[in-house]
C-alpha cells in the first residue's frame, strides 16, 4: 500500500526475502496513475528480491 504526501508517494512491501521496502516516490502525474505494483515494479530494486506482499492497512 501506499501513502501520499504533496509532493511523495510512499510504498510499502515486503520481498520472498523477508525485506521490508519502504521508499519514496516524488508524485507526478503518472506516479499517480499507478497501481503499488506497477509503482515497485518501476522503481523499486529488484535485488531486494520479488514482492511477496504489498502492505494492506496501514
Amino acid at each position: 500500500m501506499s501513502r501520499a504526501t504533496e509532493t511523495h508517494r510512499v510504498v510499502e512491501y515486503w520481498t520472498d526475502k523477508d525485506i521490508h521496502v519502504i521508499f519514496p516516490v516524488a508524485r507526478s502525474e503518472e506516479v499517480d496513475r499507478m497501481s503499488d505494483a506497477q509503482v515497485i515494479a518501476e522503481y523499486g530494486d529488484p535485488d531486494d528480491g520479488a514482492v511477496r506482499r504489498i502492505r494492506d492497512q496501514w
